[in-house]
């Protein structure tokens, strides 16, 4: 509690902490059974994992928003009914659309690893690069894939 200032409204953390500090100290009895200085440790482990919860939850907070509750009625309860409501295209025109944005080694990427499904040495011998480089470039793919279609849905939702 005085990690947390005695503030009410972080005491769920406090109890939290508390716990997750004895479920390490069960984890580690062993070595704490010869440890010079046990209530150290437990101090030292409940403020560590006082001050993650706390990184996570402010990390948490600067990425939530907040609705109104008359903005969160108006939404509709399926993304189904968003795309009926909107009347976006066919899935796929807007699949070839975000896919017309790759570039030639991008989309041949695509179509070998997502369509034809070529497991990634045979990918790391083709394109004559490691499989560490492969991967990295699969992870790209998919991240750039993700952004286009996020921007597809802003633009036109």
């Amino acid at each position: 509690m005085h990690l947390i200032k005695n503030q009410s409204c972080f005491k769920f953390m406090a109890e939290e902490c508390t716990q997750d500090t004895f479920v390490a100290a069960r984890q580690q009895l062993v070595k704490l059974k010869h440890h010079p200085n046990v209530k150290g440790w437990l101090y030292l482990t409940a403020r560590n994992l006082i001050y993650k919860s706390f990184r996570c939850y402010y990390t948490q907070r600067k990425h939530e928003t907040t609705l109104e509750c008359e903005k969160i009625c108006g939404f509709s309860n399926s993304v189904e009914e968003e795309w009926e409501n909107q009347k976006l295209e066919d899935v796929d025109t807007v699949i070839v659309s975000i896919l017309t944005q790759l570039s030639n080694i991008e989309y041949t990427l695509y179509q070998d690893y997502f369509c034809q499904q070529l497991p990634v040495s045979f990918l790391a011998d083709k394109y004559n690069i490691s499989v560490t480089a492969t991967t990295t470039r699969i992870y790209r793919l998919k991240r750039k894939i993700r952004t286009l279609s996020h921007q597809y849905c802003l633009t036109h939702i």
